[in-house]
């Protein structure tokens, strides 16, 4: 046998494995393997973005500071926040109307020969409709004040459907419970503002 030939018997009986490897993988030449995996598995590369959606309830702790209500300090809290609101709707409404009644005044002339008589319709009310409107949850910002010894607290301007809410307990909205959880046990420690003096 000619050892010279040996190299290259091997080379021939290894090529078709070669072959069948770069076959059954075809991400080992690319440059960004697992991006290429990804791609070739049906990973997340295929068109679709995730984004993560923003959180429905946050407050900015810049604005959390003392509020001073009838003078004095150690109580109350005012910060910007944001959270769900959900609001009622306002049911359809129908009014029949009224007819009203007809009112008749007879006149007669100074010798009494002729007489005339004139009528009007008083007090008719022509019938009416008033739509509802749909209830549902709004996601906005708020200014709250938050009172601390009672763990209470009121949005301005959180339409419920029919006016605004007023005070509430923290338990309702999470972005109010996780300020009274923050800031309320150090209260003392929480800024006051200089410009502003609110007094309820």
């Amino acid at each position: 046998m000619n050892w010279r030939l040996l190299p290259w018997i091997i080379v021939l009986i290894a090529s078709p494995g070669l072959a069948q490897t770069d076959a059954a993988d075809p991400c080992l030449q690319a440059a960004d393997y697992k991006g290429c995996r990804e791609y070739h598995s049906g990973g997340p590369v295929q068109g679709k973005v995730e984004v993560a959606a923003p959180s429905d309830h946050n407050y900015n702790p810049r604005s959390v500071r003392q509020l001073k209500i009838r003078g004095s300090y150690g109580r109350y809290l005012t910060f910007t926040g944001t959270t769900l609101n959900a609001y009622s709707g306002t049911p359809a409404s129908y009014n029949p109307g009224s007819p009203g009644r007809r009112v008749c005044t007879t006149t007669t002339t100074p010798n009494g020969l002729y007489k005339t008589t004139s009528c009007q319709q008083v007090g008719y009310v022509a019938p009416s409709y008033r739509a509802g409107t749909p209830g549902g949850v709004e996601r906005r910002s708020f200014r709250y004040q938050l009172d601390c010894k009672d763990l209470t607290f009121d949005r301005k301007g959180d339409f419920s459907g029919f006016g605004n809410k007023g005070w509430m307990a923290v338990g309702e909205d999470p972005t109010a419970q996780a300020v009274a959880d923050r800031y309320c046990p150090i209260i003392d420690s929480v800024a006051k503002p200089f410009d502003m003096d609110e007094d309820t």
